[in-house]
């Protein structure tokens, strides 16, 4: 009997959306694949050369699915590519790891569910807002528990193709775990209560799809200042591109992408503006034009 195979398409995200900290996720046109083929042992191997840190990964998040669904660990050979870029903020980690979970959940029948899958996404990666974006594609909204932070469940409506998400990496990395250990243990009341004004509007403007009115309306004031340190002129691209016709922008995740918003017709001037503030900086950048991506990740069984 020939060996099972299973090729998983995970999308992009951007997480935070500015001022949703850990709560907002947007699913964008960007990918990675991964393609797991399951061995008669049980053992875990790249069908390419894998760095330490990928295999680890992918080791956890195939013991932690045995686990979570109660069933035998399985072996299989794994290959990853795509496109998206490495601890830049838009859920490469993400896209990895929910790629293994749903893989493995296809090839043992399917004992979890939607939720249950994100539920260990997010224990895996530390992620609700990139992994309810991954698994559940459009603009999703990730409740946590209050005491816990644990993932609960998710809210997601579907945007238009007339959105355009224009990302823009620079040339360096910002790991996940240091751009949290930037952050505050306490933030002043009054910059609670204009994060938690701009958040709530930011969603009803997005589930509305009345999008001119983002103009000037979204401003984070819980991470986004604290991080601007590892993501320089980040802040700077992100004005630039609203000059230049954006609606707004934000940090991606932790950064170093940054992400502007714009209608089909400025997207391509807004992408310039952005990535001439790093060239005129001497920073190397890469900028995406991106849609969002409405149906999340896919399982493709192939034999």
């Amino acid at each position: 009997m020939s060996a099972r195979s299973i090729l998983v398409q995970a999308p992009a995200s951007t997480s935070n959306c500015g001022p949703g900290f850990d709560t907002l996720s947007i699913a964008l046109s960007l990918y990675n694949f991964v393609r797991l083929i399951e061995r008669n042992d049980t053992k875990i191997c790249a069908l390419e050369a894998a760095h330490e840190g990928t295999q680890q990964m992918i080791e956890c998040a195939a013991g932690a699915f045995a686990a979570a669904a109660e069933v035998e660990a399985i072996g299989f050979d794994y290959e990853i590519w795509g496109d998206v870029p490495e601890a830049r903020g838009l859920g490469s980690s993400s896209t990895i790891r929910a790629a293994i979970v749903a893989g493995l959940n296809k090839l043992h029948g399917d004992p979890l569910d939607l939720e249950a899958m994100i539920r260990l996404t997010t224990d895996l990666d530390n992620a609700p807002d990139n992994a309810c974006a991954v698994f559940a594609g459009g603009f999703c909204i990730a409740r946590t528990e209050p005491q816990t932070f644990a993932y609960r469940e998710h809210v997601r409506f579907p945007l238009p193709e007339s959105l355009v998400f224009v990302a823009v990496s620079p040339d360096y990395k910002v790991l996940t775990e240091k751009s949290r250990r930037v952050l505050p243990d306490t933030i002043p009341f009054k910059d609670v209560v204009r994060s938690a004004n701009s958040l709530a509007f930011l969603v009803g403007v997005l589930v509305a799809g009345d999008f001119e009115r983002l103009d000037g309306a979204v401003n984070d004031y819980i991470h986004q200042p604290y991080r601007e340190l590892l993501n320089p002129y980040g802040h700077e691209s992100i004005e630039a591109g609203c000059h230049a016709g954006a609606y707004t922008g934000w940090l991606s995740g932790s950064g170093s992408t940054v992400v502007c918003v714009t209608s089909e017709d400025k997207a391509l001037a807004v992408a310039a503006a952005m990535e001439q503030v790093y060239a005129g900086n001497a920073v190397q950048s890469r900028a995406y034009r991106l849609l969002a991506d409405n149906r999340g990740l896919t399982v493709t069984v192939e034999s």
